[in-house]
């Protein structure tokens, strides 16, 4: 994981601690918890972006020490640079708590939200992490998920298992 030089576009996912992290792995049934976008140098830095409960922002990659990274996706150079556009164009968009409500919820066995409510709130309420690595590759025609807006990191960590 950690001799892999990523390429813009890239995702990573990472397994954090804290009590969050853990319920969204037992939520998701998943050991990954968290998932970002690898924009290249930014003011001088290897950076990403990610969603967290501030938002989304701009980190230094080195934020975290072990990243699994998808270093086997086939997407064009016009691609890559178009996922690291629409997700520095997301910086500044709130985290999507609906998003995570809702996740927990279906993770509980409730399906109560219709698709068109989820999708809405997908669309109007910011992003939570997976969601918006989802939706960055969607919009260049390379999509990681089904559904970006119910995507969660093991969706993503799991699609690395098959690449």
């Amino acid at each position: 994981m950690n001799n892999y030089s990523p390429r813009i576009g890239d995702y990573g996912v990472i397994k954090t601690g804290g009590f969050f992290a853990k319920l969204i792995r037992i939520g998701t049934t998943s050991r990954w918890n968290h998932a970002f976008i690898y924009i290249g140098n930014y003011m001088g830095v290897d950076s990403i972006v990610e969603a967290n409960p501030t938002g989304v922002t701009i980190s230094p990659v080195s934020k975290y020490p072990s990243i699994a990274w998808n270093m086997h996706e086939e997407l064009s150079t016009e691609q890559r640079e178009g996922i690291a556009f629409y997700a520095r164009r997301a910086v500044g968009r709130p985290y999507n708590f609906g998003i995570i409500f809702i996740l927990a919820l279906r993770a509980l066995g409730f399906r109560l939200f219709p698709t068109k409510v989820i999708q809405w709130l997908g669309k109007h309420d910011g992003y939570i992490c997976s969601e918006l690595v989802a939706e960055c590759y969607e919009k260049v025609g390379a999509p990681v998920a089904p559904n970006s807006d119910l995507c969660n990191p093991g969706d993503l960590a799991e699609r690395l298992i098959w690449q």
